[in-house]
């Protein structure tokens, strides 16, 4: 049983694509850029968080495109976020059996505090950190070491568990020497790396939902 579990935030405890996208198709379209479908596939550094790609985005203006898409998403977009089916139970079940949680996303602070009210105002999670809490975001190990920096015990694959839906969070904790666990059907992660490492030193494990988490944790 780990000490504690760490959980990306978008598409992992919370359903957030349908107000990210919205905003993104909001502000490409005021800067006549190309749909979002387009720039994410042409443009998108997947190893950085979405506001470290605005320049690749908007270039000279992706200051200005950021404080808009803020803006935006506060006034129209975040009241459409919601919880993964389950989440609630399975936080709740992590908390009955003492397991500490935090969450670590690359999203922007004022948004994540904002929709972790929304989603789960009776769960006290010990720290959430957001884009720029650590030295460096996710896949870099800083925002584990940062949420940990104050556990008396090992941070290892035995003690903490990191659970997300794409390669950058199972980086992230194979770069802290933890246990990656890659959540829903990995459609963020291609076959050839998800075969690797569930090969690897540190087996990857991944479930579909929060019920097989919980189911799994409950045979530890």
């Amino acid at each position: 049983m780990p000490k504690a579990i760490l959980s990306d935030w978008d598409e992992t405890l919370a359903h957030t694509r349908d107000a990210v996208v919205e905003t993104m198709e909001y502000v490409l379209k005021k800067y006549n850029k190309e749909p979002w479908t387009i720039t994410k596939t042409k443009y998108r550094d997947t190893a950085k968080s979405l506001k470290e790609n605005f320049p690749n985005f908007f270039a000279q203006d992706a200051d200005k495109a950021y404080r808009e898409y803020l803006e935006y998403y506060v006034k129209y977009a975040y009241n459409k976020v919601y919880p993964m089916e389950n989440a609630n139970d399975f936080l709740d079940f992590c908390s009955q059996k003492g397991i500490d949680l935090y969450i670590i996303s690359n999203k922007e602070k004022s948004l994540l505090l904002k929709e972790v009210e929304l989603c789960f105002p009776e769960i006290v999670f010990k720290k959430i950190l957001g884009n720029g809490d650590a030295v460096l975001n996710k896949p870099s190990s800083a925002p584990v070491f940062k949420a940990l920096d104050d556990v008396k015990y090992q941070i290892n694959k035995d003690n903490v568990w990191l659970i997300g839906d794409s390669k950058q969070d199972s980086e992230c904790a194979y770069n802290a020497n933890i246990q990656p666990i890659l959540f829903g059907e990995g459609k963020f992660t291609d076959e050839k790396y998800i075969k690797e490492k569930t090969n690897a030193r540190i087996p990857l494990l991944q479930f579909n939902n929060f019920n097989e988490i919980r189911a799994y944790l409950q045979k530890k």
